[in-house]
């Protein structure tokens, strides 16, 4: 029950009636752009509403024409009646629920609009730090609870209120002292109903926790497939499933059990309204205080009465259910990102220099583990830098700063002398192009995923793209071409064809600075190797930013930023650090020492100043 031992510790205190309040008001703020057509529902509620209260009055009086007045002609009346309080029920209640049905579809498109407008602009370290069901589950499934707290059960509040209204006024007109009794013993169901109602609201937020929980085991379950395959982990991701499963039902169970304990609660009080006013109704009549008829209408009105206001106390427990989704709907609506556009950006076109200024950057809140530490560099237009190192020395962090995928936490960088902060972020993500170690493509054709690197691009940009990135093959092999389908998120294609198509989109963006996370690693050695021909080619003049493991694609780089525990522990070009023999000759000996020295390297042909290979042990 780990999760649920979490939820404890984070939920807090149930919050307050007034709280409940102003957040239901501003829920209803929703309603603003949509008044009109919410009117119209709940005018056309009204008649629904009041039929009941009609039809019952007049139960009491067709019981008195037909036992005082012996008037059987009355009943000649009644399927007449019946019928036009069906067709007028049913007209009314088509406007309505269309009504509300077409402002509820509308609240909840605008607020996962709204809410997805805010996913795509999110910080990068907030989307990593939240699992993916916890995404969804927030991003996609409170959207629909938030529509349901305010159209279905608003509406369905405001209609049984008002046949609680029109059974009241049956009561009254037939019995006003009857009628104080009766609604003084019903009015017991609200204490029942506010307890339970908070009780289910309390176990619904666990639930939402925990579903969460079960997307992300769904989500793992579908990625990693090829994992569980190999390793054999269906039965272990199946108990792991298991476990949080039960989580659910246990909860779902609780929940269940304080939802349906209402029921016998309101039963018991209705039935022991009923029974007294029965007794003390046949006590008037026999004193003829009251008629037979007055009678009857009077118990039809408060056996029904019964349902809208249990009705009632189930639409005040949905309400109560619905907060803490909205809660959470609110919350991501009015957060705002850290990484932002200042008051008054400067705005750039072209790239002069950047500078790391005693730069330092940790992901905890404390900085207690820095990533990076005090590093001090300025890199000029033209420049290849690579950055390499044992894993975890912080060289993704240190490119992931460029594009402003976060802040450091000290230290700053300037872009063309200005503080990175004070940049326009639309021109400065302009001035970027970047392949990731792990690529991302969309669904699409494969012309359109590289497209989204320059939407404008011409057919001859276009073509030379896929000729550098080496796609004319595969292209070539396929019926459609560049039109072929990548399928979702590039699941047509395999891990070398991804980063190909990854590379591509890159290079027609035509951005003067070039970041490539281990752009290469899923390629096999001949397509690497055309690939950093060719971009040899196109990265003269830019300023290229290389993250490798593997020291052979990092040979001709300019500067060679060895990285170590978030220090620049070397600096220099491929022999510079070679003569240092310290990190990178220990990491440059361990990947070639399999090599005899008249062994040919593809990556080293055009390197004839570079030392020989060492020889093997």
């Amino acid at each position: 029950m780990a999760i649920l031992k979490d939820i404890k510790e984070n939920l807090g205190g149930a919050t307050s009636y007034k709280e409940d309040l102003q957040l239901y008001r501003r829920l209803l703020t929703l309603l603003n752009p949509h008044w009109k057509r919410f009117s119209i529902s709940v005018a056309a509620s009204i008649p629904v509403a009041a039929m009941g209260g009609v039809l019952t009055y007049l139960s009491g009086t067709l019981v008195d024409e037909l036992l005082q007045h012996n008037n059987i002609g009355v009943l000649k009346l009644v399927p007449l009646v019946i019928l036009a309080s069906a067709l007028i029920e049913g007209v009314f209640t088509y406007i309505s629920n269309y009504q509300s049905n077409y402002v509820g579809t509308s609240i909840s498109q605008s607020l996962r609009k709204g809410l997805f407008d805010k996913l795509i602009v999110e910080d990068i370290q907030y989307i990593f730090k939240n699992t993916p069901g916890d995404l969804l589950s927030r991003y996609y499934t409170d959207p629909g609870r938030v529509q349901a707290a305010i159209v279905d059960n608003l509406q369905s509040l405001i209609l049984e209120s008002m046949s609680i209204v029109a059974f009241s006024v049956v009561l009254l007109t037939r019995s006003w002292q009857l009628a104080i009794a009766a609604l003084a013993i019903i009015s017991l169901i609200i204490f029942p109903i506010q307890i339970i109602s908070k009780k289910i609201r309390t176990l619904d937020f666990q639930n939402q926790k925990i579903a969460g929980a079960l997307y992300d085991v769904f989500y793992e379950a579908v990625v990693g497939a090829p994992v569980i395959a190999v390793f054999n982990l269906q039965q272990a991701q199946s108990k792991r499933f298991d476990k949080v499963l039960q989580e659910f039902f246990v909860n779902t169970m609780r929940m269940t059990r304080a939802s349906i304990v209402l029921k016998p609660i309101l039963q018991a009080i209705s039935a022991l309204g009923v029974a007294g006013i029965l007794s003390v109704g046949a006590i008037l009549v026999e004193r003829h205080t009251l008629t037979a008829g007055q009678l009857t209408s009077f118990l039809i009105a408060l056996i029904l009465l019964y349902k809208p206001i249990k009705n009632v106390g189930g639409i005040i427990s949905k309400i109560q259910r619905v907060f803490a989704p909205a809660e959470r709907v609110f919350e991501k609506l009015g957060r705002a990102s850290t990484i932002t556009d200042g008051p008054n950006p400067i705005a750039v076109n072209q790239f002069e220099s950047l500078t790391f200024e005693d730069v330092s950057y940790s992901y905890q809140e404390d900085a207690s583990s820095p990533v990076l530490n005090h590093i001090n560099l300025t890199v000029k237009p033209g420049e290849t830098i690579a950055l390499v190192g044992r894993s975890g020395g912080g060289k993704s962090t240190f490119v992931n700063l460029i594009p402003r995928f976060m802040d450091p936490t000290g230290g700053r960088l300037l872009l063309n002398g200005h503080d990175m902060k004070d940049v326009s972020l639309h021109d400065l993500r302009n001035l970027i192009a970047m392949v990731n170690q792990q690529t991302v493509l969309f669904r699409g054709s494969l012309e359109e995923n590289v497209r989204l690197g320059n939407a404008s691009a011409t057919q001859e940009q276009l073509d030379k793209a896929f000729e550098v990135a080496n796609l004319n093959e595969m292209l070539s092999m396929r019926l459609s071409g560049s039109d072929s389908d990548a399928g979702p998120g590039g699941a047509y294609l395999s891990g070398g064809q991804r980063q190909r198509v990854s590379i591509a989109r890159a290079l027609i963006k035509n951005a003067p600075i070039l970041i490539l996370d281990e752009a290469t690693s899923a390629l096999d050695n001949e397509s690497e190797a055309f690939i950093q021909d060719a971009f040899k080619e196109l990265s003269a003049g830019k300023t290229v930013f290389v993250i490798a493991h593997r020291l052979s694609s990092v040979l001709m780089a300019d500067r060679i930023l060895v990285m170590d525990k978030g220090h620049i522990v070397e600096c220099g070009n491929h022999n510079e650090l070679m003569a240092l023999k310290g990190l990178y000759s220990h990491l440059f000996e361990l990947q070639f020492r399999h090599l005899n020295a008249d062994d040919t390297n593809p990556y080293l042909m055009n390197t004839a100043a570079l030392p020989p290979l060492p020889q093997p042990v």
